[in-house]
């Protein structure tokens, strides 16, 4: 009876293989072309680059943010896998659900993640003409029928004047440009690229 009882206690010790071996966490390490780029994890601050973190196994994916001043935010997705070790318990379901109350279960599909950082190229005299340009196309797109009206009467009115002031473009050029685009998203389009 001590036999069975011993040897029953050892397959329960040793049949949840994902927890025993793969344990509840598994040490991710970041790295990056620059150094101290923050590493941020389900958008908690977890370390700097170069490191070493133990993320907690779980089922579901991660979701990774590097960050650091004067280059662009990156964003990266960390899986979650089966881990195969875990598989081994589907025969012995108590040690199986030892793995999946531990998250012993689950492994990330990579072990290390590298972020290949880029400096930002917006300034706010770029992002100003991003905002102008947005403009503009929202204005001709929804007052592309009143433009056109104006257009062909060859007269600046109320809308082409508005357009005008938005846009800095003259009058007459605007005139000239509505006459000749068929479509709003044309005259969108090509009223931002005569600012350019």
């Amino acid at each position: 009876m001590k036999k069975i009882v011993l040897y029953t206690a050892l397959i329960l010790t040793l049949s949840a293989c994902g927890t025993l071996f793969s344990g509840s966490t598994q040490d991710i390490s970041f790295d990056s072309n620059q150094k101290d780029v923050k590493i941020y994890v389900d958008g908690m601050e977890i370390c700097k680059t170069p490191c070493i973190f133990p993320l907690e196994r779980k089922s579901s994916t991660v979701i990774i943010r590097a960050q650091k001043k004067g280059f662009e935010d990156k964003q990266l997705i960390l899986r979650s896998n089966l881990n195969k070790l875990a598989i081994l318990n589907l025969s012995f379901w108590p040690s199986w659900l030892t793995d999946v109350a531990s998250g012993g279960m689950w492994q990330y599909h990579r072990d290390g993640v590298y972020i290949d950082m880029e400096k930002s190229t917006s300034n706010k005299t770029a992002q100003a003409q991003i905002k102008k340009n947005v403009a503009i196309r929202r204005f001709s797109l929804f007052g592309y029928n009143e433009l056109k009206i104006e257009a062909a009467s060859n007269t600046a009115g109320e809308y082409i004047t508005a357009l005008s002031s938005l846009s800095e473009i003259p009058p007459q050029t605007l005139i000239k440009t509505i006459r000749k685009t068929q479509g709003a998203v044309n005259l969108a389009h090509t009223l931002t690229q005569i600012e350019q």
